[in-house]
């Protein structure tokens, strides 16, 4: 039941129902997130002129124009446009700026042609539909394409009993945590922790409905698996803490940066962000940070050096921490390993002490990558690390009676 209301509140809210005809849209956290096709769907009656009425620009108010529903068919105000482009001007596809709306309600136009567009006032045709309680000190106002399904993304509960109340009346709805129908004039009690919110108005068919759906928290950037375009998700047990453990961070292949360049986010989507205090690598390489607000974009992109860490984000504080995984490996080799020479600048000699033959010896570097390894079953083993570059390097030990974990280094 779950997945099937989710589904339908989401096609409901977003609208989506576009064909495959040339189709104008408009894309940005204005809109509710940078997204393809658009959040806000134009109409036209000759494909040339396009238009939607009494449309609300939100958040940081950043949109651009679509032509195709695709990033290469996308542009914000030229560069004969003055900044911030709004409330008219002209597109250039495939490049442009953001153009930046004053939030509120707006009529706008697009002259696929010209690629000239212009805002004008417009109204609220719709009611207002607010989340009151839940912790928050202040109520938050819902956004809808159409009046009947309500979205409000990335919402942070303290934790306590929501409602959904309409403005200038006395409707208020709850019910059970996380989804359901409604019950008329109750409240919801919501756990601490950020959610998505759904809400479908009452009609004829049926009740109100509703969804509070955890977010997804991940990181993005040039590290091998990512390449600024999939995103590595997170895990948490309590939807403040997002956490990812022994992750390795390597260059995206063929990339030439020189470190780990990555930002935080919600949703898969750049409407809430999280990077470093100030511009990109402000943090100068440091491991651990407290983000600006996500939703003004959130700083600049955090530079890490490449290595494998433990990753831990608290979406309450935007705090962020990258702890070495390997340096923090309990080192029981003392009791049940030895090594030397180390430092060395030909190779180390592994022995046992007392746990029986060593079975296995993996050499690896600080970005986690097995470099040399050996699987022989012996007391002694010795590892020639003469083509080594210099530096630090772990050696992962197991014997028939223990597993140790040893610093090592390569003169």
């Amino acid at each position: 039941m779950k997945t099937k209301l989710r589904y339908l509140i989401l096609a409901l809210a977003f609208g989506w129902s576009y064909n495959t005809q040339a189709q104008v849209t408009i894309t940005g956290t204005g809109t509710g997130g940078w997204v393809q096709p658009g959040n806000l769907a134009l109409t036209s009656t000759d494909g040339i002129v396009w238009t939607a009425s009494n449309f609300e620009i939100v958040g940081d108010g950043n949109m651009k124009f679509s032509e195709g529903g695709t990033w290469e068919t996308t542009g914000g105000y030229s560069s004969s446009t003055p900044a911030p482009g709004f409330p008219s001007g002209a597109v250039t596809i495939n490049g442009g700026s953001n153009i930046v709306g004053t939030l509120g309600f707006w009529n706008v136009t697009y002259n696929m042609t010209t690629k000239e567009y212009s805002f004008t006032p417009g109204i609220n045709p719709n009611p207002v539909i607010k989340i009151n309680g839940g912790g928050m000190a202040a109520d938050v106002q819902m956004q809808t394409n159409n009046g009947l399904a309500y979205f409000k993304k990335s919402v942070y509960f303290p934790g306590g009993d929501a409602s959904f109340q309409q403005e200038g009346t006395a409707n208020q709805w709850g019910g059970a945590f996380p989804d359901g129908p409604v019950v008329n004039g109750g409240t919801i009690p919501v756990p601490t922790g950020v959610y998505n919110t759904y809400f479908v108005m009452p009609s004829l068919v049926g009740p109100a409905e509703y969804v509070f759906e955890p977010v997804v928290v991940s990181m993005i950037g040039n590290f091998a698996g990512s390449g600024w375009s999939t995103d590595l998700d997170l895990e948490t047990t309590d939807n403040i803490h997002f956490t990812k453990s022994s992750w390795t961070g390597e260059i995206f292949p063929g990339w030439g940066d020189t470190e780990l360049h990555l930002k935080f986010r919600d949703n898969h989507d750049w409407t809430m962000q999280y990077g470093c205090t100030g511009g990109n690598g402000a943090n100068n390489l440091a491991l651990s940070g407290t983000s600006e607000n996500g939703i003004n974009g959130g700083g600049g992109d955090i530079f890490i050096p490449f290595g494998t860490y433990n990753v831990d984000f608290n979406r309450t504080t935007g705090q962020w921490t990258f702890t070495d995984a390997l340096s923090n490996e309990t080192f029981t080799s003392a009791s049940t390993v030895s090594v030397s020479p180390n430092p060395t600048s030909s190779s180390w000699t592994f022995r046992s002490k007392n746990t029986g033959n060593i079975t296995s010896v993996q050499i690896v570097d600080v970005t986690g990558k097995v470099v040399l390894s050996s699987n022989d079953s012996t007391e002694e083993v010795s590892i020639d690390a003469s083509q080594l570059n210099s530096g630090v390097y772990f050696a992962k030990v197991s014997t028939t009676g223990a597993t140790s974990t040893i610093k090592l280094m390569k003169n």
